[in-house]
């Protein structure tokens, strides 16, 4: 058995502000990562740090980026805990989206599709929440019972298969290493 992990975070910035405003989510942003250094963070967001668009697919860390600049972004860590086949299914996933990354857009009309609970899936377009579900239901890490683009980061946070292992400010989660050493297995 392998753990993986889907970070839920809630920033500053305009966009996070927006689908706050929208939603009253506590968290608005969401990543998978393959181990508990979150120094690799797989979803879809924006390319460059200082910019909102273009936006796609993006690999993130917590030490960097967005993410590395704001000491008390509110966060949640999930685990998961899948078979060596799943993890393997999963790593190819995430493998194909960072060799094909030039081909993938932010789907920016799927956020307020979303929000108004209308399927909206388009042919490489993905939101962060829809990229991560899509990612965990096509590795068989989760059953698939929903549409991926109706899944906002929140419902992340319901996953029968997911276990919370951390909730505070991202500067813990970087400080401690996130106590999920004793997690991880």
């Amino acid at each position: 058995m392998k753990s993986i992990y889907i970070l839920l975070t809630k920033s500053t910035t305009i966009c996070s502000k927006i689908v706050y405003l929208a939603t009253r989510s506590e968290f608005t942003h969401a990543a998978i990562s393959l181990d508990s250094s979150f120094n690799e963070l797989y979803t879809f967001g924006r390319k460059y740090s200082r910019l909102m668009l273009p936006a796609g697919f993006a690999i993130e860390s917590v030490y960097n980026g967005i993410l590395g600049s704001s000491d008390n972004m509110k966060c949640a860590v999930y685990e998961l805990k899948i078979s060596d086949k799943v993890y393997g299914n999963l790593v190819r996933i995430l493998n194909y989206f960072e060799l094909n990354r030039a081909r993938y857009r932010y789907s920016i009309v799927g956020l307020p599709m979303c929000k108004f609970k209308k399927v909206y899936e388009r042919e490489d377009y993905f939101f962060c929440s829809q990229f991560v579900y899509h990612a965990l239901s096509e590795s068989g890490a989760i059953a698939k019972n929903s549409e991926p683009s109706l899944v906002g980061p929140m419902d992340l946070s319901l996953l029968p298969e997911a276990t919370e292992g951390f909730k505070g400010e991202i500067r813990s989660l970087r400080v401690n290493g996130l106590a999920l050493s004793s997690m991880a297995t």
